[in-house]
């Protein structure tokens, strides 16, 4: 059965051009997801060190609290920001969430203070670069879309899609040669009841 689909013409493709790339994929996703992208080294050093800090002065309180399941949970967060490839969002998740256990047993409340501005520092920077990404990769769809070889690329599309899937077959001939035939539209075996 063939198909029937209701493109858009040029003027309401290039139109579109802004929000398709922007519902491309997240913002985040067009830069890096490298923690020391965002930070210098030190800063990462130091918030390592600020966590480690904090989750062995945590223990202790969370322990004397008899809270062993935040104990736990605590861990598992410096463990996923420690990971050699954790992300941002995984480092600054990671510290935010130690530095509120630190909180919530009233433990070092300037070294949680000083872990939760670097994990914003970092996403913060990460997401002003991602912005700036996509601001930069919007205009150029937009300046891409307005050009006559875009379409016509677009056009190809199009009628690729509309011919639907093709049927190429390959024949080995006992000689060691092949022939390949020309392609024909596919159809899928009906089922017989």
């Amino acid at each position: 059965m063939p198909r029937t689909i209701n493109w858009p013409t040029r003027d309401e493709w290039q139109a579109k051009a802004e929000q398709a790339e922007r519902t491309s994929c997240f913002p985040r996703q067009r830069v890096s997801s490298d923690p020391t992208d965002w930070l210098s080294s030190a800063e990462i050093e130091e918030g390592r060190k600020l966590a480690a800090k904090l989750v062995r002065a945590s223990r202790v309180a969370l322990g004397k609290a008899d809270r062993i399941s935040d104990r736990y949970d605590m861990n598992d967060w410096n463990r996923r920001a420690l990971d050699e490839d954790a992300d941002v969002d995984d480092v600054a998740s990671g510290w935010w969430q130690v530095a509120r256990y630190a909180r919530s047993a009233e433990v070092q409340p300037e070294a949680a203070g000083r872990l939760t501005a670097l994990a914003e520092a970092m996403r913060q920077t990460r997401d002003e670069a991602a912005e700036e990404a996509t601001e930069k990769a919007v205009a150029e769809a937009v300046a891409r879309r307005a050009t006559d070889d875009e379409w016509e690329r677009e056009l190809r599309r199009r009628a690729r899609i509309d011919r639907g899937p093709q049927l190429t077959t390959i024949t080995v001939h006992e000689d060691g040669s092949s022939t390949v035939s020309e392609p024909v539209p596919f159809r899928p075996p009906w089922p017989s009841y």
